[in-house]
């Protein structure tokens, strides 16, 4: 595999990212609103949401059979960022069937019950009224979700800004990974930022935000794919150059 393979162009990213737009669009207009939910977000066990896990999963896997490093590199530093990628995709997988969120209230029960709201918000950790322990025990969770989003972010800040305008493959697919995690972000947020404002959304909106946000997701879960082969691919293709 070479950096002019099909999957190694700059715009395939592009082009995998508009494709599933329009289906997840397309979607919305033929489905009636009532099938949405059970398609898309059913406490994990949708259809959407089982096709997602799979994706985040293959990461892992596949940074180790391809590091998505030079091949000269020392086998700390493929042992390093291999782990850094599969840390991400299991985070991602954390965060997708909400396992942090289970195990906070099967090890704190009466204080998750008591607390209004999840607990994983800022506002639990300078509540007054939370013990010690469940505090250091989300704090721990927000590290390290924290640091393998940090790490390769401030690492390949630089190389990925300068390589998207120089169309350089992983540079955009990076940048749609980013932004379809932007969008997911929106559209999670806006029924919500509605109702305060008391602005009554409709069924159809509502149903399309849903849409958005779990294929989103799946997008998301194809694009960090998509991402580890190309970087294998094309540090693969320096080293035969």
């Amino acid at each position: 595999m070479n950096d002019h393979s099909f999957g190694c162009k700059w715009w395939c990213a592009p082009v995998l990212w508009g494709l599933s737009v329009a289906i997840l669009f397309a979607l919305w207009a033929i489905l009636p609103t009532e099938m949405v939910r059970p398609l898309f977000d059913n406490e994990g066990a949708s259809p959407v949401e089982l096709m997602t896990l799979p994706l985040f999963a293959l990461v892992i896997p596949c940074v180790w059979l391809f590091p998505p490093c030079e091949a000269t590199s020392s086998r700390r530093r493929r042992i390093f960022w291999c782990s850094i990628w599969s840390l991400l995709a299991l985070m991602a997988i954390v965060r997708e069937t909400d396992l942090h969120k289970l195990l906070a209230a099967q090890l704190f029960p009466e204080v998750v019950a008591n607390f209004k709201g999840t607990v994983f918000k800022m506002r639990f950790l300078t509540s007054a009224s939370v013990p010690l322990v469940p505090k250091l025990f989300v704090a721990t969770i927000f590290a390290i979700f924290g640091a393998s989003v940090l790490i390769p972010l401030v690492a390949y800040f630089r190389p990925l800004f300068k390589g998207f305008f120089k169309l350089q493959t992983t540079s955009w697919t990076m940048a749609f990974f980013g932004g379809t995690g932007v969008l997911i972000q929106i559209v999670d947020r806006l029924p919500a930022n509605l109702r305060h404002a008391h602005i009554q959304a409709s069924e159809s909106l509502l149903s399309l935000m849903t849409i958005l946000e779990e294929g989103g997701e799946m997008i998301l879960a194809a694009l960090a794919l998509l991402a580890a082969i190309q970087s294998y691919a094309i540090y693969n293709r320096n080293q035969k150059n």
